[in-house]
């Protein structure tokens, strides 16, 4: 396989991941998030940005108390995948992505079905280590900066891998950070 760049071998092991209906039972559309924002008397849509990878799951909710009905609920949760191979090395970047889960009207995703609401949300910061010795500096800032916005926010995390890991081990990487927020046991990992 030729070498490709890091997103876009990011991109291709979120897309071989994506057919496990365990990860991702909702069939989206694109990885772009939006939200309405009040404008001129009305809402509207307003495109938050575009992610470089995204699952989502339904996560059930257990009868306890207030379940009055047999009818079944569940929480939609999303990880989005962020590729922060040249993105932040600026503060604002890598912060205004962590704090995706604090704006106020949600942040709502394109599927089959039309477009939902995510309930929760998690940011994953893939960080790709060993820039070569003239780009050492700007890999610093940007590892400092992302570490810095995932301290911050409690719904996001960074995942440092090597440069030059192959599409499969990124895709195994990835896996391990989000299965336990999508489908694991317990409280989601980051709640």
């Amino acid at each position: 396989m030729p070498n490709v760049g890091f997103t876009t071998r990011l991109r291709r092991a979120v897309e071989a991941l994506a057919p496990d209906p365990r990860l991702s039972p909702v069939a989206t559309v694109g990885g772009s998030l939006y939200s309405p924002v009040y404008r001129s008397g009305k809402y509207t849509w307003a495109k938050v940005m575009d992610s470089d990878g995204l699952f989502v799951s339904r996560r059930a909710i257990h009868s306890d108390q207030g379940a009055a009905t047999k009818v079944r609920s569940f929480l939609l949760l999303g990880v989005i995948i962020q590729s922060e191979d040249s993105t932040s090395q600026t503060k604002p970047n890598p912060i205004g992505k962590a704090s995706l889960g604090h704006i106020s009207n949600g942040i709502w995703i394109n599927t089959t079905d039309g477009r939902l609401r995510l309930d929760r949300i998690q940011v994953v910061f893939v960080l790709p280590k060993g820039a070569s010795a003239k780009r050492r500096a700007k890999f610093e800032t940007a590892k400092r900066n992302v570490q810095n916005a995932a301290d911050m926010m409690p719904d996001a995390i960074t995942l440092e891998v090597d440069r030059g890991i192959s599409q499969a081990a990124l895709g195994e990487r990835i896996l391990g950070e989000v299965r336990p927020f999508l489908v694991g046991r317990g409280r989601p990992r980051g709640s």
